[in-house]
C-alpha cells in the first residue's frame, strides 16, 4: 500500500506496469531501522531499500556512494553489494551498509548514501546515516557500588542494567501531520544499545537509573523529528521570520553536521512484586514556556542551540531579539510538546504509559508517548532492554 500512496504522490498512473511512464525514474534510498552505527559494537547493520517510480525495463546496476560533510567520498562503511542490481520488470533492491573494521573516530560523522549519475534517473531521497565513535562507559563510584549492593540484598538487582544494554523496540507515527513527512502512518525500528548507570539522585532508599547515552534508543529518532520539524521543512519553517534571521547567522541549514545528544534521567524503581518491579519515568517537566508537563522527561544538547546561546552571551542583537520564538534551534520548541497523562489531541492514539524491570528474566520494559510540533497526535513507543 505504501508504494501506491508513493506513486499517487508523485503521480504515476495504473499505466506504469505497461512501461507507459513518461517522468524520470526517481530514485528513493531509505530505511526503516536504526540508522546508526558505533564503533566496536557486534553485528550492527543498516538496511536500506532503494526504490524507484517506476519499473527498469532491462536489469540496471545503481552504484552506491558515501559521501561526508566536505563532499568528499567517505571510505569508512561497506556496502553488502555495491552495486546494486535492480532486475528487470521489478523497481527496488535492498542492500545493508556496515562499518569497516579496525577504523577509528573521534567524533559523530553524518553521511549520506547516495549513487552515481545513471541516465534517466533522478534522486529523490538520500539516505542519511550517522556514524558514532565508541561510548565511553564511567566506573561506577565506590558508594554507588554500595547502593547497588543494599538493593540487590533488597531483591532489586540492578547490575545487568548498568552499563551498554541493549534496546530493540518501535516508534509508531499516526498519519494526519501537518508536513509531508508525517501525512502518513509509519512505523520505525529501533535498534542499538543504551548506557545505564545508577543516578546521582538515588539514595539508600530508592533506587534511581540514568540513561547518559541514547535513551530508549531514540536518539537518532528525535533527531530525525528535530531536521523534519527545522531545517528539512519546505513546506512552514523557511518562511519564520525568526528562521529567517537565525539560520544564516549560525550557519544553520539541512546541510549543516549538526549533532543531538540526549539523556533521561529519574528512573525510579519501586519494590518488586513476585520479582518484577514497575519504574516510575514520567516527572513534571518545564516546556519552552516553563510551564509543567507530565512527559518523559528527555533532556536535549543540541550544536546549532549551543552556537546560539553563545551569541546570546555576547550580546548578538539578532540572538537576542529572536532566541525564545519559534524558528529558533531550541529543540524542546519541537520535541517532548505535550503533556502524556492526559490526552491533549483527542485523536485516538492516547493509552497509558508504562514501565518495568522482571529481574527473573532480564528484562526492562517500557511503553510511552511522544510529541511533536508538526504532529497531530501522539507518537506510541515500544521498548525493550534485555540484560546479558
Amino acid at each position: 500500500m505504501g508504494v501506491c500512496i508513493l506513486l499517487s504522490l508523485i503521480g504515476c498512473s495504473k499505466t506504469e506496469d505497461t512501461y507507459q511512464y513518461t517522468g524520470e525514474n526517481k530514485v528513493y534510498i531509505t530505511s526503516n531501522g536504526d540508522k546508526s552505527l558505533t564503533i566496536d559494537e557486534n553485528n550492527q547493520a543498516v538496511v536500506a531499500q532503494i526504490n524507484l517510480t517506476t519499473r527498469v525495463k532491462a536489469t540496471t546496476n545503481i552504484h552506491l556512494k558515501a559521501i561526508d560533510a566536505q563532499g568528499q567520498t567517505s571510505s569508512l562503511i561497506n556496502f553488502s553489494e555495491n552495486p546494486v542490481q535492480i532486475a528487470k520488470d521489478t523497481r527496488g533492491a535492498t542492500f545493508t551498509v556496515t562499518l569497516k573494521e579496525n577504523i577509528s573516530l573521534n567524533q559523530e560523522q553524518r553521511l549520506k548514501i547516495t549513487f552515481e549519475t545513471v541516465q534517466g534517473f533522478v534522486s529523490q531521497e538520500n539516505l542519511e546515516i550517522v556514524l558514532k565513535p565508541k561510548a565511553a562507559i564511567g566506573t561506577l563510584s565506590t558508594a554507588q557500588q554500595q547502593l547497588l549492593e543494599a538493593y540487590k540484598a533488597k531483591g532489586i538487582d540492578l547490575s545487568p542494567f548498568i552499563g551498554k544494554i541493549k534496546v530493540k523496540g518501535t516508534v509508531f507515527s499516526p498519519a494526519g501531520g501537518n508536513t509531508a513527512p508525517f501525512a502518513n502512518e509509519f512505523t520505525r525500528e529501533i535498534n542499538g544499545s543504551s548506557l545505564i548507570t545508577l543516578s546521582n539522585l538515588a539514595t539508600a532508599d530508592t533506587p534511581i537509573l540514568k540513561m547518559v547515552d541514547n535513551p530508549m534508543g531514540l536518539t537518532e529518532f528525535w533527531h530525525f523529528l528535530l531536521k523534519k520539524n527545522t531545517i528539512e521543512d519546505d513546506e512552514f519553517f523557511p518562511e519564520l521570520p525568526v528562521a529567517q534571521a537565525l539560520m544564516p547567522l549560525i550557519n544553520w541549514n539541512k546541510n549543516s553536521q549538526e549533532t543531538l545528544k540526549v539523556t533521561l534521567d529519574n528512573l525510579i524503581i519501586q519494590v518488586p512484586v513476585n520479582g518484577v518491579s514497575k519504574v516510575n519515568f514520567i516527572h513534571k517537566t518545564k516546556d519552552l514556556y516553563d510551564e509543567l508537563k507530565d512527559m518523559v522527561p528527555f533532556e536535549f544538547s543540541y550544536t546549532a542551540w549551543d552556537r546560539l546561546k553563545k551569541l546570546i552571551e555576547a550580546k548578538n542583537p539578532v540572538a537576542l531579539e529572536n532566541y525564545n520564538q519559534n524558528g529558533a534551534p531550541n529543540p524542546i520548541y519541537y520535541l517532548n510538546t505535550s503533556d502524556i497523562l492526559r490526552d491533549e489531541y483527542e485523536g485516538g492514539t492516547w493509552k497509558a504509559s508504562s514501565g518495568s524491570i522482571d529481574f527473573t528474566n532480564k528484562k526492562m520494559t517500557f511503553e510511552f508517548l511522544i510529541s511533536h510540533t508538526m504532529g497531530s497526535d501522539y507518537l506510541i513507543v515500544k521498548i525493550e532492554y534485555t540484560a546479558e
